[in-house]
C-alpha cells in the first residue's frame, strides 16, 4: 500500500514570474521560433527569437483560467499570465503528470475572482506566493522519502488515460457533428417557408437585458435552442399555431415552440408559424435541422427573413393521390427522433466519462 506525505508547492519548487515584456508589440518586433505562453492552454501567446526556460516544466495560470496546469516541454518562455516552476534537488526527477495532477486542483481552488458555471468568462488568478503555499500529497518510501519510482508509475498510467480521454473526445465530437439524413421517398412534394399558404414568417423585436426577470416567459435570440432570459410580457401577440424559431445570426439552427405555449424573440430570431395542419411540427423541425447547412447561412450570408423566403423548403410526402400525408410525416419524424434520442444519450454517457476527474492515488 502506497503512504503518502503532505508538502506544500514551495518545498518542491521555486516560482518564477513570466515576463512582462511579452506583449503584442514586442512579439512583433521580435519574432522568431520560441513560444511564449500565456494564459491559453491552448496555443502559445506568440512566438519570439529568444528563450527563457529550456527543458521539461510545469507551469501555471496566474491570470486567466487561474490555476491550470501545463507541462510544457523544450525552450520557451512566459508572459506576466503565466509562471513557471523550477524544480528543486528533492523533485528533479520527478514524474511532472503526477505533479500535474496533485497540484492543479490546489491551485484552481485557491485562485481568486470571478468564477462562473462551465467557465464561461471566468477570470480568476493566482500568484507565486499563494501558489507555494498550496500543500499537495506525495507518495513516499517507508523511510519518508519521496517515492520517485511510484510517482512515475501513476504517472503513466494518468498519461494512458488521458490518451484514452483525447480519443474519447474525438469520438465524442464525431457524434455530435453527425446528422442522420431524413430520407423522403417519392412520392414528395417541396415547400418553400416563403409559401404564405403554409407559413408565416415573422422576426422578433430587441429585449434589452434591463427587461430580464428570474423566471417568466422564456425569449429567444441568435441561438433559438435555448432561451437568452426570461421577461415578464411577451412581445408577441398570437399562439395559435406551432412555430419554427432559428436564429439569424451565429450558429443557423431551429427549434418547434408548440401551439399555445408562450414565448417571445429579439430581433436576432425568426419565427415561421405553420398555418396548415396538415404539416406535422415535428416532421418539420426534423427536415430542417437536417438540411440546415446545405444553405450556407452564417455571419455574412444572414438567416434573414428575405433569405430564409428565398431559400429554405421542406420536402414533404404525399400519398398516392397527390395530397399531403401527414401519417408519413409522423412516422419520419419519429424514426428521426429514435435515433436523434439515442445519439443524444450516447453523448451523455460519453461526457460524463470525460468529465470524471482523474485521480493521482490510483
Amino acid at each position: 500500500m502506497t503512504s503518502y506525505a503532505e508538502f506544500s508547492i514551495g518545498e518542491l519548487f521555486e516560482a518564477v514570474n513570466g515576463r512582462a515584456k511579452f506583449i503584442r508589440d514586442y512579439m512583433d518586433a521580435h519574432p522568431g521560433r520560441y513560444p511564449v505562453f500565456s494564459a491559453s492552454l491552448v496555443k502559445p501567446f506568440g512566438y519570439v527569437d529568444e528563450y527563457e526556460f529550456e527543458g521539461r516544466h510545469l507551469t501555471w495560470v496566474m491570470n486567466g483560467y487561474g490555476g491550470r496546469v501545463q507541462e510544457v516541454d523544450g525552450r520557451f518562455s512566459a508572459n506576466r499570465d503565466r509562471g513557471v516552476l523550477i524544480p528543486k534537488p528533492v523533485i528533479e526527477e520527478a514524474d511532472l503528470t503526477y505533479l500535474r495532477f496533485a497540484m492543479e486542483p490546489q491551485l484552481v481552488a485557491a485562485a481568486v475572482g470571478r468564477r462562473v458555471d462551465g467557465r464561461l468568462n471566468e477570470y480568476t488568478k493566482i500568484y507565486p506566493q499563494t501558489a507555494l503555499e498550496q500543500v499537495i500529497r506525495i507518495p513516499v518510501t517507508p523511510a519518508g522519502k519521496v517515492d520517485l519510482a511510484r510517482m512515475k508509475t501513476i504517472g503513466s498510467k494518468l498519461r494512458r488515460m488521458e490518451a484514452a480521454q483525447t480519443r474519447l473526445r474525438e469520438v465524442r465530437d464525431t457524434l455530435a457533428r453527425a446528422s442522420f439524413p431524413l430520407r423522403c421517398a417519392p412520392p414528395t412534394t417541396t415547400i418553400s417557408l416563403g409559401d404564405e399558404n403554409f407559413f408565416r414568417l415573422s422576426i422578433g423585436n430587441r429585449v434589452l437585458r434591463s427587461q430580464h426577470v428570474a423566471d417568466g416567459i422564456p425569449v429567444y435570440s441568435a441561438n433559438a435552442r435555448s432561451p437568452f432570459g426570461y421577461v415578464e410580457i411577451s412581445n408577441l401577440q398570437d399562439f395559435k399555431y406551432p412555430s419554427l424559431l432559428w436564429g439569424i445570426d451565429g450558429i443557423f439552427d431551429w427549434n418547434l415552440i408548440p401551439a399555445g405555449e408562450r414565448f417571445a424573440t429579439t430581433d436576432h430570431c425568426g419565427r415561421a408559424e405553420i398555418l396548415d395542419s396538415r404539416l406535422d411540427p415535428a416532421y418539420l423541425l426534423a427536415y430542417l435541422r437536417t438540411t440546415r447547412n446545405t444553405y450556407g447561412f452564417d455571419r455574412v450570408f444572414r438567416a434573414s427573413l428575405r433569405n430564409v423566403k428565398a431559400n429554405v423548403e421542406v420536402t414533404v410526402p404525399v400519398d398516392g393521390s397527390g395530397e399531403i400525408s401527414l401519417i408519413r410525416q409522423q412516422e419520419l419524424a419519429e424514426s428521426f427522433n429514435r435515433r436523434e434520442k439515442a445519439q443524444l444519450t450516447s453523448l451523455a454517457s460519453i461526457s460524463d466519462v470525460l468529465d470524471s476527474r482523474m485521480a493521482v492515488d490510483l
